[in-house]
């Protein structure tokens, strides 16, 4: 029997000191449900939209002027064979553009059958952000009615665009003058 304690107390030994050599297993990291978002700017803020409600992102292409329309839209353009009505969505919210030509981008919507183009400011890129920082709050300024929130996070608030508000908007689909 006292072969089998000095057994026993010699294992316990090793695994004590094994237990206190050992690292511990990696700390899991906490799964966190994350929305992707393209930041943009237009007149001087900043925006994000869903990756979901813009079907492409273009360099402000070739345009050609339509006749009896508003002011605030640009013209027509051949995207891949499929025409593009284009928009310069800062004259739209009654402001203007603020870059330099060849910052400006368009945002490509292909939203409830409307296929139309937005031009903005500039394109920062893509976002991904944790869900839990959208907040819904009411919208400011000339967006205000083109907003579901805003993403408030790292000392920034980003008011999130709606895409299908805009579509929605009988003075946006109303263009003849």
């Amino acid at each position: 029997m006292a072969k089998v304690d000095k057994l026993f107390a010699l294992i316990s030994g090793v695994a004590s000191r094994f237990s206190q050599s050992a690292y511990g297993l990696p700390a899991q990291k906490q799964i966190v449900e994350t929305r992707k978002l393209i930041s943009f700017r237009l007149l001087d803020q900043d925006y994000l939209v869903p990756l979901s409600e813009v079907n492409e992102i273009l360099e402000l292409p070739e345009c050609t002027k339509l006749p009896r329309v508003k002011p605030w839209v640009t013209g027509l353009a051949n995207v891949r064979g499929r025409l593009l009505p284009i928009i310069n969505f800062a004259a739209f919210l009654g402001g203007n553009l603020t870059s330099a030509l060849r910052d400006r981008r368009v945002l490509v919507l292909d939203i409830n059958n409307v296929y139309v183009g937005v031009i903005v400011d500039a394109v920062q890129g893509i976002k991904s952000l944790p869900v839990d920082l959208h907040q819904a709050s009411p919208g400011e300024g000339p967006m205000a009615g083109f907003t579901d929130g805003s993403f408030i996070g790292e000392g920034q608030t980003l008011p999130l665009f709606c895409a299908r508000k805009l579509i929605e908007n009988d003075q946006f689909m109303h263009v003849a003058i």
